[in-house]
């Protein structure tokens, strides 16, 4: 008999141990996929503003820490950046936080919230007749398509006009609904930014993360109203090159003929800055990289309890094994292909299992978590790793197994 063959027989036969050994596997397999999911759904919030802005360049002040710190920069520098050999146009993106007075709403079991609680929102501003070359749209974009977005300029050429992010936290209200409450609305039904009267007039598809929970969009002259921001400062300047130009050519190009105040970055080089210090920088970053190592610590303990206990009450079998004349290498490999079958027998409900709790973090928690084929095959590489490790921790048990202890 093979040692997988012998390894499979002692798992069928003992299934209700096999099945918590399984089940504990599989616990541990779900807690990796969670960690390293929301440790990717850090990665993806971090640049989720640029993947969805148009640029080939991007120009920020050079106080610039991360999206929720970006300074701002005095609007000439768009000119001056306008006027460089291989630019064709750059265009100007206000953010800022502003203070959202919540609506009335129904809470998650359908108790009535009152409204009036006070809660942060983030506020972009961009040029209305610009708007379809500030953002990407189609496909995953912000607008499902050009023509949206430029229904989206007519909505906000006047004054106190909002679009709101339909992917928002549910607490912020919900963007159709709040479409329907005039700018003269009485009462509850009075929609507010920073204290102001506002106007919810359209929605798009941004999407929430660690940075914001909910994203409004309007016009320059409203926002500097609503911001109490000079219009002649901006936050963003999206560099747009003409045909055939290098950007690393362009961004030297640029950095040495713009002031000290603000810095040029490729798209590479920006999304790279924003995972690092998400990933690297903050607490966010550091726990989930610390809890990816603890799943797996927990793992291997579980599946060495489980294992040695097998062991330890099949030490008459594996003496008689030896009786027979199986070498330790034998046993070993006995040993091993059991602790990759229970990893087996984990993985599959795990991954299940994972795959619905992705889903839930998605829809209801705002965390673009996902899973990828890349992540998998890592998860089960990773899993077999824990359990071949707690196999060898085991495998000295069976060593002690003595035939004379039979006798």
């Amino acid at each position: 008999m093979t040692p997988l063959r012998l390894a499979w027989a002692n798992l069928v036969h003992k299934r209700t141990r096999t099945f918590i050994a399984g089940a504990g596997v599989a616990f541990a397999v779900v807690l990796v996929f969670m960690e390293l999911g929301l440790l990717g759904g850090v990665g993806r919030t971090a640049t989720m503003l640029y993947d969805k802005l148009q640029f080939d360049l991007l120009v920020t002040s050079s106080e610039y820490l991360d999206v929720s710190r970006t300074d701002a920069f005095p609007r000439a520098r768009l000119a001056q950046a306008r006027a460089a050999e291989g630019v064709d146009d750059v265009l100007p993106v206000l953010f800022n936080v502003a203070t959202w007075r919540a609506p009335a709403r129904e809470g998650l079991f359908g108790n009535p919230i009152p409204a009036g609680e006070l809660m942060s929102i983030n506020v972009i501003g961009v040029p209305p007749d610009q708007i379809d070359r500030v953002f990407v749209t189609g496909k995953d974009g912000v607008f499902a398509s050009t023509e949206e977005a430029r229904a989206a300029r007519e909505k906000l050429t006047p004054r106190d006009t909002f679009l709101m992010d339909r992917r928002s936290k549910p607490e912020f209200g919900d963007a159709t609904k709040l479409q329907q409450i005039p700018l003269d609305g009485k009462g509850d039904e009075i929609v507010r930014v920073n204290g102001q009267r506002a106007r919810i007039v359209g929605a798009f598809e941004l999407g929430t993360g660690f940075s914001w929970n909910a994203m409004l969009m309007t016009s320059e002259e409203t926002y500097s109203r609503v911001t109490m921001r000079p219009l002649g400062t901006v936050n963003f300047g999206l560099v747009r090159l003409k045909p055939g130009a290098d950007p690393l050519v362009v961004r030297e190009r640029l950095r040495a003929v713009l002031p000290p105040d603000v810095t040029v970055h490729t798209r590479t080089e920006i999304n790279a800055q924003e995972r690092r210090y998400w990933l690297r920088l903050t607490s966010i970053g550091q726990f989930l990289l610390v809890a990816v190592v603890l799943a797996v610590v927990v793992g291997v303990i579980f599946v060495y309890q489980m294992m040695a206990a097998d062991i330890r009450n099949m030490l008459p079998e594996y003496a008689t094994v030896k009786a027979l004349g199986y070498r330790p290498p034998y046993l070993t490999g006995v040993v091993l292909w059991q602790a990759v079958l229970l990893a087996l027998f984990g993985f599959v409900p795990g991954f299940v299992a994972a795959l619905g709790l992705y889903r839930v973090a998605t829809d209801y928690g705002g965390i673009p978590t996902g899973m990828t084929i890349e992540s998998a095959l890592g998860v089960l590489v990773l899993t077999c790793g824990m359990c071949l490790a707690s196999g060898l921790l085991a495998v000295r048990k069976v060593h002690t197994a003595d035939p004379a202890d039979l006798f």
